[in-house]
């Protein structure tokens, strides 16, 4: 592990637990740091962190106000800030919005990861943001024929799982299923229990903007859904340390309230279980949250190891083609082969089953195969 990574580590502990006891190097490479920290989605937790950790040591020569190179790092550092809290406010100013719109013909909405997860990080705004993932308990079809009418946009129905179109800038994907069923052998199973926990168990909140409401999962249906979204994450692409401490942060906030006998019985049933160890073990080792958080970590320290350099080093790290039909598909074929060790800690199913079902599904909606 580089020099750049364990001050990463370091200030993510830092952060998280708030009493971790380090010394910052006086050779940080910043542009370094930044820039990997800006690769795993996490450039802004960072900044905190250094912002913080120098004004607990007043005695730390790291910065020379005198420097005018110093004082510019300081600046870039604020201006990264003040831009992600100005995209935060508009992905929130969107949810709003599109979830009166939908309120129109009372349409619920319901959000997934994103927003509701940046409610347990220590500074909500600072969690990076993305696409805005929503459900609409089974309404899917109104909801987006509502935004075509009512909006003139036009709604891209050529993915797995979800519609796609562009909310006043947001990329918004509208789930009619949770998780992509047609990929793998227990698919099915997962997203029905997923829609029976989102029907039963959602957790209403009021977002305080007029009278815009959103709904956020339970946390039942989160201990399921993330860890099966960072699977998929995991064996498919990348994973990133967003995502996992996503998963931390979500641990910490609401361990408490998911019925952990029934989750871990269904996570053994559907081959996660393995995954779930490792990832409450790296939480634990790598990241500061304490074991307390976390109903059972079952530890195998090499393949912790390898998760996490994977996730700052991936072994398969080729680019996917921006173009070809053919190329795309050779790309996938190999990422999928190359990654077949990761393949066996997410799924029951079997390698050849899987590239087959895999391959009849894109052929089945094509727009798939360039994902």
């Amino acid at each position: 592990m580089t020099k750049t990574e364990q001050t990463l580590l370091a200030l993510i502990k830092y952060m998280v637990n708030g009493t971790e006891t380090f010394k910052l190097d006086d050779n940080i490479n910043w542009e370094q740091l930044i820039r990997l920290s800006n690769l795993q989605g996490i450039s802004i937790l960072i900044i905190d962190g250094l912002q913080q950790y120098l004004s607990a040591h007043p005695e730390c020569r790291l910065f020379d106000e005198e420097n005018s190179a110093d004082r510019l790092r300081r600046l870039q550092w604020f201006g990264q800030v003040v831009i992600h809290e100005r995209m935060y406010a508009k992905h929130r100013k969107e949810i709003a919005n599109l979830s009166r719109l939908y309120a129109k013909v009372a349409i619920k909405m319901m959000v997934l990861k994103g927003y509701g997860l940046s409610l347990d990080w220590p500074v909500p705004n600072h969690r990076s943001v993305g696409d805005m993932d929503v459900y609409h308990y089974g309404r899917w079809q109104e909801a987006d024929a509502l935004v075509e009418k009512e909006c003139g946009i036009k709604i891209d129905r050529g993915h797995e799982h979800h519609t796609l179109f562009n909310f006043n800038g947001i990329l918004v994907e509208n789930h009619y299923d949770f998780i992509n069923t047609k990929a793998h052998r227990d698919a099915p199973k997962i997203e029905t229990r997923l829609k029976k926990l989102a029907e039963k168990g959602n957790m209403e909140i009021e977002m305080k903007m007029e009278d815009a409401k959103i709904y956020l999962p339970s946390a039942d249906f989160n201990a399921i859904f993330l860890m099966r979204h960072m699977g998929q994450h995991f064996s498919g692409e990348r994973l990133s340390l967003r995502q996992v401490l996503d998963w931390g942060f979500f641990m910490r906030a609401h361990h408490a309230e998911v019925d952990w006998l029934s989750t871990i019985n269904f996570l053994k049933e559907i081959g996660l279980y393995k995954f779930f160890n490792r990832i409450n073990a790296i939480c634990v080792n790598h990241l500061g949250f304490s074991e307390e958080s976390f109903p059972t970590i079952e530890r195998r320290e090499n393949i912790e190891q390898r998760i996490l350099m994977d996730i700052f080093h991936p072994e398969f790290d080729k680019k996917k083609p921006e173009k070809g039909m053919f190329p795309i598909l050779l790309f996938k074929f190999n990422r999928w082969w190359n990654n077949r060790w990761k393949h066996k800690m997410i799924y029951n199913d079997d390698l050849l089953m899987t590239f087959v079902t895999l391959t009849w599904s894109h052929l089945k909606r094509y727009k798939s195969i360039t994902d």
